[in-house]
């Protein structure tokens, strides 16, 4: 670790516990006030935080969405350091089963330590996103996508193809939920993202009240946004929470 790095390390407050390099891709699970992280060349992709299930960012906005089915089958697809993994099972145990599909194994050796080990309903699949998609035939109730390449999502899962790909894959009530990072070009080219999405599911946008920068795009083959809501709204109410259910009570059409 070089000089500046020890500095900012310092001045976060961090520890880092391991880091994975390859070619230009620096990725280091650290400690510090705010939890435990995973960083990809400095760019937060997963947290825990400390005793605690929600983190106040993004991620906590994926967690309601079991309870619209009553034993989703789940496929993730961008593992990151695993906070919605490690979410989903805390809240829901044995009531759901995730299929993750990440690429980067150095992301999945650092997810191992990152995630407690009392967690087994998942199945990893180390492998390309698209390409696990196009040779799928499960069928799955919930689609969270999550894959990132720095601070932006390949290109290639936002064309027509790979929407196709996921349509496929939900079933005829199934809701496809996409974690996407606010940046500006991200802004740009959003509408268009949102048009293409419209011609497969009724869109909709959870907009994070904690400003994170990350809207989650809300897809759903059928249900209407007052549908969804109902069952949201049986997520208890807590102090830890309301957030979660503030975002989705404006949520918005997209």
């Amino acid at each position: 670790m070089g000089v500046i790095s020890k500095i900012i390390e310092k001045i976060k407050g961090e520890r880092i516990i391991k880091t994975e390099t390859d070619n230009k891709k620096i990725l280091t699970l650290t400690d510090g006030p705010e939890g435990t992280s995973v960083k990809f060349n400095g760019i937060t992709y997963s947290r825990r935080a400390h005793n605690a299930i929600f983190t106040g960012s993004y991620w906590d906005y994926f967690t309601p969405l079991p309870l619209i089915y009553d034993k989703p089958d789940i496929l993730m697809i961008g593992l990151g350091g695993g906070t919605i993994v490690y979410q989903i099972n805390k809240l829901y145990r044995q009531k759901t089963r995730m299929d993750v599909v990440e690429i980067d194994d150095k992301m999945v050796k650092l997810a191992k330590d990152f995630i407690p080990k009392d967690i087994k309903t998942i199945a990893l699949f180390i492998e390309d996103g698209i390409e696990f998609l196009k040779k799928n035939k499960k069928i799955y109730q919930l689609v969270f996508l999550d894959a990132y390449d720095g601070d932006k999502i390949p290109d290639d899962f936002l064309n027509e193809k790979a929407i196709e790909y996921i349509d496929k894959s939900l079933s005829d009530d199934g809701i496809l939920a996409i974690n996407y990072a606010m940046s500006f070009k991200a802004i740009v080219f959003l509408q268009n993202y949102i048009n293409k999405l419209k011609k497969h599911f009724k869109v909709y946008l959870v907009n994070n009240p904690m400003g994170s920068g990350n809207t989650i795009i809300l897809c759903s083959k059928k249900m209407s946004k007052e549908e969804i809501l109902i069952k949201i709204n049986k997520m208890p109410e807590r102090k830890d929470n309301l957030h979660i259910l503030k975002g989705y009570n404006n949520m918005s059409n997209g």
